[in-house]
């Protein structure tokens, strides 16, 4: 699993955890929260450059998926598996037009024929008739371009293959970060002072190459998912010290029932964001 919601700096900071030794551990522990918040809400908060197909309808596409942003739009006719007709922007709309109700955020989840359309459907009747191109995912809930500036550049220039990762200023990063370097995303497993060790082409992206001093970015996700993330990866990290054992002694109160399931905490945070339909 290459995404976490939270930064494994802050969670070690929550958990007064200063060493380094259970840092593979704690790590895993983010991404299985992480995986765990996509489950529970039926979406994802990463960004994720994806192509996917739909069945042809007529005027009105509906995604059923958060889309950021739309890169290319196309309808194959014939059902010959090539995908002739390349819509231009003018040509469609997306839809909601404004910004939903918090924490609804600024993705888009239908795509509408314009009156100014050079088609009158999207490839009607066609099985697997269009192909939709774009920026997935519900990202930060504020922007389309769901991250933010470090203030940090590379320090070397990048091949495609290379994973470890030399910046201007390590301290910025937090292991379980997403960072995007013009348009490929990387995903932090280590820090060792000014060298990022990252997993190359995340999320969609391709790997390529770099020259020094590009500008990196950090991904960014709604404070309220962070938040569950970070609980629930604390209190996974907590339930060792029972051996993860349902009912425990102590002498001085008799048994105790460890609670399981989601915290009543992490739900108030988390239902809010549960997607009507599975995307």
């Amino acid at each position: 699993m290459n995404k976490s919601y939270v930064s494994l700096t802050i969670l070690k900071t929550v958990l007064g955890i200063e060493d380094t030794t259970d840092d593979g551990e704690l790590r895993r522990l983010m991404e299985t929260a992480s995986e765990q918040i996509d489950a529970f809400c039926r979406r994802s908060f990463e960004a994720r450059i994806e192509t996917r197909y739909y069945d042809g309808v007529g005027s009105s596409l509906l995604l059923h998926a958060d889309l950021l942003s739309l890169t290319t739009l196309k309808t194959d006719a014939d059902e010959n598996g090539t995908y002739e007709n390349t819509y231009a922007a003018t040509d469609y709309l997306l839809y909601p037009l404004n910004k939903r109700f918090s924490p609804e955020g600024v993705s888009k989840s239908e795509i509408q024929l314009s009156n100014l359309s050079a088609y009158s459907s999207f490839a009607t009747g066609t099985k697997n008739g269009v192909e939709v191109v774009g920026l997935w995912g519900y990202g930060n809930g504020k922007s389309a371009t769901p991250y933010g500036p470090s203030g940090v550049t590379t320090s070397e220039e990048l091949d495609a293959s290379e994973t470890g990762v030399d910046v201007s200023d390590g301290s910025v990063f937090g292991i379980g970060q997403t960072i995007l370097v013009e348009l490929e995303q990387m995903y932090i497993t280590a820090i060792a002072t000014n060298t990022l060790t990252v997993v190359r082409a995340v999320n969609g992206t391709t790997a390529a190459t770099h020259v020094t001093a590009k500008a990196i970015s950090v991904y960014e996700y709604p404070s309220a998912i962070s938040e569950a993330c970070l609980m629930m990866a604390a209190r996974l990290w907590k339930r060792k010290d029972s051996s993860f054992a349902t009912i425990i002694g102590v002498p001085e109160v008799g048994t105790m029932n460890i609670f399981r399931g989601l915290d009543l905490d992490v739900k108030l945070l988390l239902e809010p964001y549960i997607a009507e339909v599975t995307i």
